[in-house]
């Protein structure tokens, strides 16, 4: 009589760490799941910035190309010269007035 309850005992060790077994397996797989989805998130959001900086550039770009057209004008360039960077040609006399 004690073979029926030692095989009635295995089979519920048995399934006990076969529970067990499922219990771990489902916990890791969930959080796994959850790693990926918010290094999904972070990616995207990530990529948005990406998106949005690349975007910046290119207006960037466009705006230089459009001055690089102005550049090639010689009134364009003295005027930069003039303003920007306080140049005048040889023999000229310059006045600065203030405000004093």
């Amino acid at each position: 009589m004690a073979s029926p309850r030692r095989g009635s005992s295995t089979r519920n060790l048995l399934m006990t760490v076969v529970c067990i077994a499922f219990v771990v397996v489902a916990i890791l797989c969930a959080t796994k799941l959850y790693d990926i989805s918010t290094r999904k998130a972070r990616l995207l959001e990530e990529s948005r910035q990406l998106e949005a900086q690349k975007q910046a550039l290119i207006d960037k770009n466009n705006a230089i190309l459009a001055q690089g057209s102005r550049g090639s004008d010689a009134a364009y360039v003295e005027g930069v010269a003039r303003n920007k960077l306080d140049m005048v040609y040889p023999g000229e006399i310059v006045f600065r007035v203030t405000g004093e």
